[in-house]
């Protein structure tokens, strides 16, 4: 049974030789070295709400609308299965599969990732937390692709053809095998293997509502049991999955790999 958070963190405090990054305005007797870390800057994103909508009884796709989005740090590498193992050590976080080294943590849900993010700003005394999906999104930059296809007259059949088919031609050939870190490079804003085929979880939960006539939305409820998992699509991943390719992907083509990163906040 996993001790709890405050126990854990306690725990952490004490394991001085886990190989985690940390940032130049942490303590200076953090046992650790400074992390990596990318400031994204503020700025404005063209955000369409994820998740199930209706339109006149009918199923619709809302809008883009445009969200002032805060600037943050965000970590320029995905967690490694070497720092998440730091975790489990300090017994803060649930054993997931974690053979070999050099790559990143995958085999991880939501919650993983939570906990992992919960017991790093204990060991920091930084806040620590999974991005937005609007985080996400900024920070990917051109990376960002967005497969939620406008379903028009298609019913919920044709519709969900149509995002397995958006989200395969996305992702063209590219190999599921999870490869090291840097293998898919580095965007413009300096972050590393965004959009590879390791999606990454986000706090942001799947929406259901109604639309208005025009596109935009007239009334909306999040439904938080789906998060939404950033990636080469965007994906809608229950968040007690760990491997969607076996099952638990609500929406479209499942992600190859799910993995995270964490951001913080500049203010």
């Amino acid at each position: 049974m996993k001790p709890s958070r405050l126990v854990a963190g306690v725990a952490a405090l004490t394991f001085a030789t886990v190989p985690l990054l940390l940032t130049k305005r942490d303590t200076p007797n953090a046992p650790f070295d400074p992390a990596a870390l990318v400031e994204v800057p503020g700025g404005t994103v063209e955000y369409r709400p994820f998740g199930s909508f209706s339109r006149g009884g009918r199923v619709g796709a809302p809008d883009p609308v445009s969200l002032e989005v805060r600037a943050f740090e965000i970590m320029k590498y995905q967690v490694s299965r070497e720092q998440y193992g730091a975790c489990v050590s300090a017994s803060a976080c649930s054993e997931v599969p974690a053979a070999g080294t050099g790559v990143p943590q995958t085999q991880v849900n939501w919650q993983d990732a939570t906990d992992f993010a919960l017991w790093y700003s204990g060991v920091t005394g930084q806040t620590w937390r999974l991005p937005t999906a609007m985080e996400w999104q900024h920070a990917a930059a051109e990376r960002y692709a967005d497969a939620n296809v406008d379903p028009g007259d298609l019913d919920p059949g044709e519709r969900m053809l149509a995002n397995y088919k958006a989200g395969v031609l996305l992702r063209g050939t590219a190999s599921p095998t999870l490869r090291p870190t840097g293998s898919f490079g580095v965007n413009s804003r300096g972050v590393v293997d965004m959009a590879g085929n390791v999606w990454e979880w986000t706090d942001s939960c799947m929406e259901r509502g109604s639309l208005n006539d025009d596109g935009s939305i007239a009334e909306s409820e999040p439904y938080c049991w789906v998060r939404i998992a950033g990636g080469m699509h965007r994906a809608a991943i229950v968040d007690i999955v760990r491997d969607a390719s076996v099952g638990g992907c609500a929406v479209g083509l499942p992600p190859d790999h799910l993995g995270f990163r964490l951001v913080r906040s500049l203010d």
